[in-house]
């Protein structure tokens, strides 16, 4: 060979070795698969369980491949008889990633619910479905699915809301007289707890109904809500007195907060509701003019997570280099009996009601933005992982949640909507990291949120956000919608005052957010609090924020500084068609560094906007 020759074949070798990248070893899995099959394309798994433990075989046998491993999953539903558990031994590599995606040009969901099947037509639109697993108490359900469509729980009233009459009435004059009225929160809370568990309400809303005892009321406070069930009716006080606390009594902000009743019988009397006895395990569904639950897709969910990234970060044992691309969730269920500010209920009231009940239909109650409702997805000592592409849909609580210990985690181009909570959880609900011995090193940092759409969220829980940050630093929030919200779009700081905190270096920017704060008030589009140093909100789009009918709190706006909020640069954003474009509690707004923004309505007491005054 001459040297010309030799010269022309190595140059040809070099400009063909690009292409010549070895494939990631591919598994699949198929709704008809099976998993004693080989995981081929021809042959393909059942379950994303086999899939996993395909690739910690190949771990053991020394046989995991540089290129790392894809898992293609086929079009159609994966049921999930169990959340799908992801440790640090099922991790890739920087240069050989664990990929689950979606097979090209199909369409896998993921899903933790189950068809709801057996249909009866009782009378002229009233169908029934017998599910003894839910008369044998192994399960319950308070969500049901109609295809892509969520279905309303028996409630009452059909549109709109009760509104409470005032205070329980055995309770008025002693928290008037001994404690100056409903202000005194922590110490109602120590001495006298059951002024948390009921209200007054208006002749004629409640009644002594069979099933009483599983019904379920939600209250509308401010900024948050909660969930409760009844302990006692007393039709001649009208007094409601509930098995479980609320967060603050009424009174606090008002006598007259909004609430509905759901999970009713005498509630099931409107086209497209439905209800669920959990003594009989009788399904029942209101059918619409033309509707036949035989063929309208109907599924409930069994579980409350769906994924689960399982690291240990206290012993840097990490979920690394793994992917999620182009697959949907749904169908996930949420938790109840979660009580904040008295995690041990009932014990807090058992001093001064000793006969209070220990077994009880559980209730839930939470601090604003509900950061304890549950996920969908859920990632702790996760690191260099991602979501590209995916869905979460028709769940009860938040989509994803990002925790502890976790780091540049992304999650681009998804979309979130029908939420029974908000989007994403960045964070831990901590308010004192010093006192709760909460490291730095345990926050979650260097995350990134972009290009998603956030939509259609609070269903079951009115007081969830878009997106949570709270002990998290180095984030990055861009380019997102987010709308159709009950509370808040953007929730950054989870300290009061100017107290130590990890909320630190956060970048909001090109956000475009909405008509949010639709069920509740004192919120904004953007809401902060605490000393966030670093942090960056750049080039947001706010508008279409007002106040909703019936909340009794403070106002809303296109962003809210709350208390101690400082050190934040806050530059190019434009608010518009909002109550109030800014609002400052216990903080400043020359505690913030202001440059060419534009807001519609001057600030109070000003007669130019922001815009106008800070200058260059």
């Amino acid at each position: 060979m001459t040297m010309k020759r030799l010269t022309t074949v190595c140059l040809l070798l070099v400009l063909i070795a690009p292409l010549a990248v070895a494939a990631p070893t591919t598994f699949f899995v198929a709704p008809d698969g099976d998993d004693a099959h080989g995981g081929t394309e021809e042959a393909p798994f059942a379950s994303l369980t086999r899939a996993r433990d395909a690739i910690r075989a190949l771990k053991a046998a020394g046989d995991y491949p540089s290129e790392g491993v894809q898992i293609m999953l086929r079009g159609g539903r994966h049921f999930l008889t169990e959340t799908f558990v992801l440790e640090p031994e099922d991790s890739g590599t920087p240069d050989g990633l664990v990929v689950y995606r979606a097979y090209p040009g199909e369409a896998p969901l993921i899903s933790g619910g189950a068809p709801i099947e057996g249909w009866e037509e009782q009378s002229e639109g009233l169908w029934t479905a017998q599910l003894e697993e839910v008369a044998a108490g192994r399960w319950y359900f308070r969500q049901l699915f109609a295809g892509e469509r969520r279905l309303q729980r028996a409630r009452m009233p059909n549109e709109g809301f009760f509104t409470t009459a005032g205070p329980l009435s055995a309770y008025a004059d002693l928290a008037e007289n001994r404690y100056g009225g409903y202000a005194n929160v922590g110490r109602l809370r120590r001495e006298q707890p059951a002024v948390f568990c009921g209200f007054s309400f208006r002749p004629g809303d409640f009644a002594l109904w069979e099933d009483i005892a599983q019904a379920e009321i939600i209250t509308y406070h401010s900024w948050e809500c909660s969930w409760q069930s009844v302990r006692e009716l007393d039709l001649e006080a009208h007094d409601v007195h509930f098995n479980t606390p609320c967060r603050y009594p009424i009174g606090f902000f008002s006598p007259h907060c909004r609430y509905r009743i759901e999970n009713i019988a005498a509630a099931l009397d409107r086209p497209g509701e439905w209800y669920l006895s959990s003594t009989s395990g009788q399904l029942s569904y209101l059918a619409a003019p033309g509707e036949d639950p035989r063929t309208m897709d109907m599924l409930a969910p069994r579980l409350e997570r769906l994924v689960t990234f399982a690291g240990e970060p206290e012993t840097g044992a990490f979920v690394e280099h793994v992917r999620f691309e182009g697959i949907e969730f749904a169908h996930a269920a949420y938790p109840m009996g979660i009580y904040d500010v008295a995690p041990n209920w009932p014990e807090p009231v058992l001093e001064t009601h000793p006969d209070w009940p220990r077994d009880f239909w559980p209730g839930y109650t939470d601090a604003q933005a509900a950061p304890r409702c549950g996920e969908a997805i859920h990632l702790r000592g996760a690191r260099d992982c991602a979501f590209q592409g995916c869905i979460v849909r028709n769940v009860g609580a938040y989509a994803l949640a990002i925790r502890e210990g976790c780091r540049n985690i992304h999650v681009d181009e998804c979309d979130f909507y029908d939420l029974g909570g908000g989007g994403v959880l960045i964070g831990v609900p901590i308010r004192q990291v010093e006192a709760a011995n909460f490291p730095r090193e345990l926050a979650p940092s260097h995350n990134r949120v972009t290009r998603c759409t956030i939509r259609s969220g609070g269903e079951v829980h009115p007081s969830a956000v878009g997106i949570w940050i709270a002990q998290s630093h180095h984030n990055t929030i861009s380019h997102n919608e987010i709308a159709e919200m009950g509370y808040t779009g953007i929730s950054l700081g989870w300290t009061w005052n100017r107290d130590p905190n990890y909320s630190d270096n956060n970048l909001l920017e090109g956000n475009h957010i909405h008509n949010v704060l639709r069920a509740l008030d004192d919120g904004g589009g953007i809401y902060t609090l605490g000393v966030l140093e670093g942090c960056v909100f750049r080039e947001n789009y706010i508008h279409n924020i007002h106040k909703a009918e019936g909340t009794v709190g403070a106002p809303v706006n296109g962003i809210f500084f709350d208390q101690g909020s400082r050190d934040i640069v806050v530059e190019r954003n434009v608010i518009r068609d909002t109550d109030a474009p800014v609002r400052f509690n216990q903080c400043q707004r020359e505690d913030m560094v202001w440059r060419d923004n534009f807001f519609d309505t001057p600030l109070e007491g000003e007669a130019e906007s922001i815009a106008a005054a800070a200058g260059p």
